[in-house]
């Protein structure tokens, strides 16, 4: 295998010429002297230029000559390593850093902005929590929450739906298998639109079909129901006693289908009406009007339609209000 030859340093060829009497002359280019100017050099070595005749003091440098004030020969500046000048930044390169920067300082903006947006949204929601979860809210859920595990409440919540009127919410519930609903006069009066939440059963459009404010219940007729939805019987038979426990579903605050339990206080006169109503120690909260009042049979023995403060064992105590059926029975359409 044959071997590469090295290329080498150049060092032993330095020394060669040492021993042998100095370096060997080379002729310059055709056309040109040997004897050199001030301020000349000619190519005499591979790797360099060699020092010029007369040594390194007579090369006179452009800071002297600067000094001196006198204007260059015309063989000055061979030899001289001119610099370049600094390379101009592009015009273009210019504008798209300053577009990049303007879009920095938007993103950043917009970033500022949506974080705001999150705090103002995240105070407003811690603020407004506790009108939602209070303790009382708390008790009501959990208690729900026990009594949907018997089968008379959930089939009982399967008949009962969310009465939407313009703004406002309340709550009904179906005694027709085609849709019809009873709730409150007071929930829809004035309304121009009337929407059914009907759960999994779908939502509807819905007509005030009879009302009775005096009373306060209304009937609202669904429109394109098909006739095999869920319904509540009703207790015509006065049977109620004080103290009898009860069941009432309905949509209190910003729930939907709460279930809870009390008990019956009495009859109570009321102001205006043409006939007494029922005393409900339960928990009665705003949304809860026209939530149906249901026994241990399942069957609807009142409505729900206010609550009032009342006089009970030497203490006041709040209670909720109901219509007995007996109150509008005959009202049905």
């Amino acid at each position: 295998m044959r071997r590469g030859r090295s290329i080498g340093t150049g060092r032993e060829e330095d020394r060669k010429k040492r021993e042998t009497g100095g370096e060997k002359s080379v002729s310059p280019p055709d056309g040109m002297s040997r004897e050199s100017k001030p301020g000349e050099a000619y190519l005499d070595h591979p790797t360099g230029f060699t020092e010029p005749p007369g040594g390194a003091g007579d090369v006179t440098s452009d800071r002297q000559e600067s000094e001196r004030g006198s204007e260059p020969g015309p063989d000055e500046g061979k030899g001289k390593v001119i610099p370049f000048p600094m390379a101009a930044v592009p015009e273009e390169a210019e504008d798209e850093e300053e577009e990049v920067g303007r879009s920095g300082s938007r993103r950043r903006l917009k970033i500022a902005v949506l974080a705001l947006l999150v705090v103002a949204l995240l105070g407003n929601t811690l603020a407004f929590l506790p009108s939602i979860y209070n303790l009382d809210a708390l008790r009501f859920l959990r208690k729900s929450a026990e009594l949907s595990q018997l089968e008379l409440i959930r089939e009982a919540k399967r008949a009962v739906v969310v009465v939407r009127a313009d703004d406002g919410k309340g709550t009904g519930f179906n005694i027709a298998p085609d849709g019809l609903i009873v709730t409150n006069h007071h929930v829809i009066e004035g309304s121009l639109r009337i929407v059914v939440d009907f759960g999994s059963f779908g939502t509807f459009a819905a007509r005030v079909e009879a009302s009775d404010p005096g009373v306060d219940i209304a009937f609202l007729r669904l429109t394109e129901a098909k006739g095999d939805l869920p319904v509540l019987e009703l207790e015509e038979v006065n049977r109620w006693t004080p103290g009898q426990p009860f069941y009432v579903i309905g949509n209190p605050l910003f729930f939907t289908r709460i279930a809870n339990e009390g008990t019956v206080l009495g009859q109570v006169p009321v102001s205006g009406r043409p006939s007494p109503v029922l005393a409900l120690q339960a928990p009665i909260y705003k949304g809860n009007s026209g939530s149906p009042v249901i026994n241990a049979d399942g069957k609807v023995i009142a409505v729900v339609y206010a609550t009032a403060k009342f006089a009970f064992d030497g203490g006041e105590t709040n209670a909720g209000l109901a219509i007995p059926v007996e109150a509008w029975k005959d009202l049905i359409p």
